[in-house]
């Protein structure tokens, strides 16, 4: 590996150009070479921006180039498989936003492209590098190590956003957005895309966080939607994850994850989505005999770009992502299981 990981970077959206692109230039021993878009226009003006030497059409292009090591591929979800095969296929480890995909068996096939080929597949849960997060993870492993969770929820109503801004304003061109052909789970009905794509897009994160604690349900006991929201009911044996979502016209972030415990509570509150420099907010209460709040802070920072440094330590010093494919392919198997859940009204059975 040289002094430096040498990075492609594909996709030059709002969340590529704002959010990605900014974070990976950050990173201490990494090095972007080269971008590439499917509008020429746009990926030639970003590259002059963020003085980008290589500028390529399509990534079948990038991923022939022998200095690039690893792929950067935030770019829109129906396209993340094939994008991401291609590049583990040529010898390329991935970063891809997430969802990891939009199906079950397309993630699995990610995931088995990068074991076979012994690379690094990563997909971008920031709020699993929120400092706040962590202070959260910390105090979990403190509580069962004593205790047994009784309860967790996970909720998202979100709201306003006002402090919500990127740091980087989004070039844009003329050019025409390439059409896309969807891919849903071959059981999924026409009505239920807009339920899955909020799944997909928003849900997603509200699964995967309390993963971070839980580890795995074993059964989507039920899921429902109405036109304002969704909620669903995990399965975790001795305890349910109850999942609420909800959009409202607040003026501040409504977002929560709760863990109890028979002896107390871990509470996170992240952030909006891009603001930087700032954690999840934690209330740790601890019951019982003790009776005592306490509010650990984590460090001023920001989640997209230590994810982005983790994305890139892991290739240097050989070692499996937090947020790995392998892990990331459950997200998508559970979320096809609630979908199964509502249209067959019953629960069902988890299985990886």
């Amino acid at each position: 590996m040289p002094e430096k990981v040498r990075l492609g970077f594909i996709g030059c959206g709002f969340m590529g150009q704002c959010v990605h692109l900014p974070s990976f230039k950050k990173v201490k021993n990494a090095e972007i070479i080269a971008i590439s878009d499917l509008r020429p226009k746009l990926a030639k003006a970003v590259a002059e921006r963020w003085k980008i030497r290589k500028v390529y059409p399509s990534h079948l292009e990038m991923i022939e180039d022998k200095e690039i090591d690893a792929i950067v591929e935030i770019t829109n979800k129906f396209l993340h498989t094939r994008i991401a095969v291609d590049a583990l296929k040529a010898g390329k480890h991935v970063f891809t936003e997430k969802p990891i995909a939009t199906t079950s068996k397309d993630a699995l096939e990610m995931v088995r492209a990068a074991e076979k080929k012994d690379l690094k597949l990563m997909v971008g849960y920031m709020k699993r590098y929120d400092t706040g997060v962590l202070k959260a993870k910390e105090a979990y492993e403190e509580f069962i190590s004593h205790d047994k969770v009784t309860w967790a929820r996970s909720h998202i109503f979100g709201g306003g956003r006002a402090s919500d801004t990127p740091a980087e304003q989004m070039i844009t061109t003329d050019e025409k957005n390439p059409e896309i052909e969807p891919r849903y789970p071959d059981f999924l009905p026409k009505n239920l895309t807009t339920v899955m794509n909020d799944l997909l897009e928003v849900l997603v994160h509200y699964i995967n966080l309390p993963r971070y604690f839980l580890g795995d349900p074993a059964a989507v006991d039920s899921f429902k939607f109405w036109p304002s929201g969704s909620m669903a009911v995990l399965n975790y044996g001795d305890y349910p994850l109850i999942t609420e979502f909800f959009r409202i016209s607040s003026d501040f972030w409504d977002e929560q994850t709760q863990l109890y415990f028979k002896d107390g509570w871990i509470k996170m509150r992240p952030p909006p989505l891009l603001m930087r420099n700032m954690a999840a907010k934690v209330d740790i209460y601890r019951a019982g005999e003790t009776q005592r709040d306490e509010f650990p802070h984590g460090s001023a920072s920001y989640g997209f770009e230590r994810e982005a440094q983790h994305f890139i330590d892991c290739i240097v010093d050989d070692k499996e992502p937090i947020s790995s494919g392998a892990d990331s392919y459950k997200d998508i198997v559970i979320i096809e299981s609630m979908l199964k859940a509502l249209i067959e009204n019953k629960r069902i059975e988890i299985e990886f």
